[in-house]
């Protein structure tokens, strides 16, 4: 009974967010007004809240098939040419959070390794997967960095390209495939079979140990579908405002600064190396704009040092190009997945030879 009355209370918490910031028109009302309820919520009153792991899972879903539909041949052709670019943003992403990791273990005296991979800009579950590869770090330093790393950044984000780039809030303008057959002109039982495939694909990604499997599933299959003419239907937008709310709420709850030694403290100077790590990320989003000519909200989005999920969803709502988006994100976690265990390992040698 007490999971329901504090999932009752996370629910209303977060619809209070998603109103307050649709009537002062904050872009993303659903995302960044759950998440922002949320996480203050917890902060102030010190409730514990519930929310189903399942909807989280759900959004994952959703999100791949959504992403999936934004691919073509032609994107796919058009992102080859963009594998140069990706590797030079992703090691100067990743050597300059490094550095800002070193800079904030420093500043506050928490261990240096658990400083530097909770300040690198990967998905949160899949940093966190690391815990396991890599001994003696500290998972509530890490918790922590990571969630207010992506907790910042999807607030941030989302108002700089809206407000100082004119960037799109209309699902018009999303990348997605603009032939797209609608939903109402679908036979009826693929409202049965298309959701039981995407689930079928998050499983089998799931079993194959494919990192972000419950999104990379149904995005691949999405994209292969596309590519045999079977039709894929843009999302219904009650289905994406749904993953925005499960994912935002799911980011909220997160925010746990009170298991830290002089939270406070540490609160500061995380929000200081977030902006300068955005800043830095709004450098690398001009570059890749000028070098390939896309709009600045797709090219900020592609290098802002957030989640794959989180920058994905976000280039949904407000109009970047998701199949570019998506690509980078998925490159630079793809690569951190591969290398940072090898270099945390080495590092962790070198600290003990001291």
């Amino acid at each position: 009974m007490n999971r329901w009355r504090t999932f009752i209370e996370a629910l209303l918490v977060a619809l209070a967010g998603v109103t307050l910031f649709s009537i002062v028109h904050i872009p993303l009302p659903w995302l960044i007004g759950s998440l922002t309820a949320i996480a203050a919520w917890r902060i102030v009153t010190q409730r514990e809240l519930y929310w189903p792991f399942t909807f989280r899972k759900i959004a994952m879903v959703l999100l791949g098939y959504l992403i999936g539909t934004s691919f073509t041949q032609e994107t796919l052709v058009e992102m080859g040419n963009h594998v140069p670019s990706m590797i030079a943003i992703t090691f100067f992403t990743v050597a300059f959070s490094l550095i800002l990791g070193l800079v904030f273990s420093k500043m506050t005296g928490l261990d240096l390794p658990s400083c530097m991979i909770g300040s690198i800009p990967g998905g949160l579950s899949q940093i966190m997967v690391l815990l396991d590869e890599i001994k003696g770090l500290n998972p509530t330093v890490i918790m922590f960095l990571q969630s207010m790393r992506v907790m910042l950044i999807v607030i941030v984000v989302p108002i700089v390209t809206v407000y100082l780039f004119d960037g799109g809030t209309g699902a018009s303008q999303n990348g997605m495939a603009s032939g797209s057959r609608s939903w109402s002109g679908m036979p009826w039982y693929t409202y049965i079979l298309y959701p039981l495939l995407m689930v079928a694909a998050a499983w089998l990604f799931a079993r194959l140990r494919v990192p972000t499997a419950l999104l990379l599933g149904p995005m691949v299959l999405t994209i292969v579908m596309t590519f045999m003419g079977y039709p894929t239907p843009n999302l219904p937008t009650a289905f994406v405002d749904l993953a925005q709310i499960f994912i935002g709420v799911h980011i909220g709850l997160q925010m746990q600064p009170r298991d830290l030694p002089e939270w406070k403290k540490a609160m500061g100077y995380t929000v200081v190396t977030v902006v300068i790590l955005v800043l830095f990320g709004l450098g690398l989003g001009y570059g890749l704009a000028k070098l390939y000519e896309l709009p600045f909200t797709t090219a900020l989005l592609s290098t802002a040092p957030g989640g794959m999920v989180e920058m994905g969803l976000t280039a949904v709502a407000i109009g970047g190009d998701v199949s570019v988006v998506t690509s980078y994100q998925l490159f630079r976690l793809l690569m951190i997945m591969l290398f940072v265990p090898f270099f945390f390992k080495w590092l962790a040698k070198r600290i003990e030879n001291r």
